[in-house]
């Protein structure tokens, strides 16, 4: 994963509410997927890091479920089944496992997407900073300006 879509996913965390986080790291999910897709051909190192980190990322979803909800239990052999998928692509160097587990995390993502549309829940960071883009413009690329509303206000640790 680039420096670029690392800070990206930075900055859309810092600004997101729960729902949208989950939407995030199915993001997150995918920038790795394509990692792997790209470092297929080369193999090794770079194809196994790549698919380990989108299994990380599988991982995390999976921690999150709050099983109190009838949806976690439907949602975990999902993310389970597409573990699977990654740990079998490791092993045999195929494509096709891969493919399978975006499969199945396209369904989800695109549910997760509605949801988080539709969610209007305030920000889960309060104290993160503001960030604008478009009041100016670099020569080839738009600049973005992050600011604190109250300028007055620490963003530290309030006591």
């Amino acid at each position: 994963m680039t420096d670029e879509k690392k800070k990206e996913f930075t900055r859309r965390l810092a600004q997101c509410n729960a729902s949208q986080m989950i939407v995030i790291e199915y993001d997150i999910f995918y920038a790795f997927l394509e990692d792997a897709f790209d470092a297929y051909e080369m193999g090794g190192a770079p194809f196994k890091q790549a698919i380990r980190s989108a299994d990380e990322v599988l991982k995390r979803l999976q921690n999150a479920l709050d099983f109190k909800y009838e949806i976690a239990s439907q949602l975990y052999p999902l993310y389970n089944y597409s573990r699977r998928q990654l740990a079998l692509a490791m092993a045999t160097h195929k494509k096709k496992p891969l493919s399978n587990a975006k499969n199945v995390m396209d369904k989800l993502y695109d549910a997760f997407s509605r949801i988080a549309a539709e969610d209007d829940s305030p920000a889960m960071m309060q104290n993160a900073q503001t960030v604008v883009a478009g009041y100016t413009y670099g020569r080839h690329a738009l600049n973005e300006a992050s600011f604190n509303a109250d300028q007055t206000r620490s963003r530290g640790f309030l006591a």
